[in-house]
């Protein structure tokens, strides 16, 4: 699970500000779970395999400390 903010999106690749400060390249395609339209700024909440790739992706508002 990665959660944290959009930086970019460029093409199937979102780039993820995480908790701890580093940038982390999630990649998706067809078969990855998107609710809601995800953009640049956004804070989400992604569920990933040990290859980095989205298997879900999420909006994470309201869910923050």
């Amino acid at each position: 699970m990665i959660t944290g903010e959009v930086l970019r999106v460029e093409g199937e690749n979102y780039f993820v500000k995480g908790q701890d400060g580093k940038e982390v390249r999630l990649h998706t395609d067809d078969t990855t779970q998107k609710t809601g339209n995800i953009r640049q700024g956004d804070r989400i909440e992604a569920d990933v395999n040990d290859q980095n790739h989205a298997l879900s992706i999420r909006s994470a508002r309201g869910t923050e400390k």
